[in-house]
């Protein structure tokens, strides 16, 4: 019985820490989203993508995600719609799944309402870099 406790107890903790962990990269990705954080490192600079979804939208977990795990070494930032309404708002996210090309400094670059395959996502990220670079090489 004690065994059992203990399992469960460990089970509990570990279930605590992912909500935790999942809770700080909301707030992380509402906070860059807004302005409110500058980039930090040199990794920071590459664009990423916030990634507006709901607890029931059966066409990201059935399509968007799916696109998403194909760009490989891409930032993506998931964000609940619902639970963070004034990000949503933001980028006038009425339709899930929404994914927002955002540049490395934070401004949105491309919002693609609805699905988004893959590759269109990729073009819009390689756009971004493009437009990273041009910016570098001027200053």
């Amino acid at each position: 019985m004690a065994t059992q406790l203990w399992a469960l107890a460990a089970a509990g903790a570990v279930v605590l820490a992912a909500a935790g962990l999942e809770l700080w990269r909301s707030r992380h990705a509402r906070a860059r989203a807004l302005g409110l954080t500058a980039p930090t490192t040199a990794g920071d600079i590459e664009p990423y993508i916030l990634y507006f979804t709901g607890e029931n939208c059966s066409v990201c977990r059935t399509h968007q995600e799916p696109a998403l795990a194909k760009l490989a070494g891409v930032r993506i930032d998931k964000v609940d719609a619902i639970a963070e309404r004034e990000l949503a708002d933001r980028f006038h996210v009425y339709t899930l799944p929404t994914t927002v090309v955002m540049s490395g400094d934070g401004k949105s670059l491309n919002v693609n309402y609805g699905y988004a395959p893959a590759t269109k996502l990729e073009r819009q990220l390689a756009d971004a870099r493009g437009a990273n670079l041009r910016v570098s090489a001027t200053a």
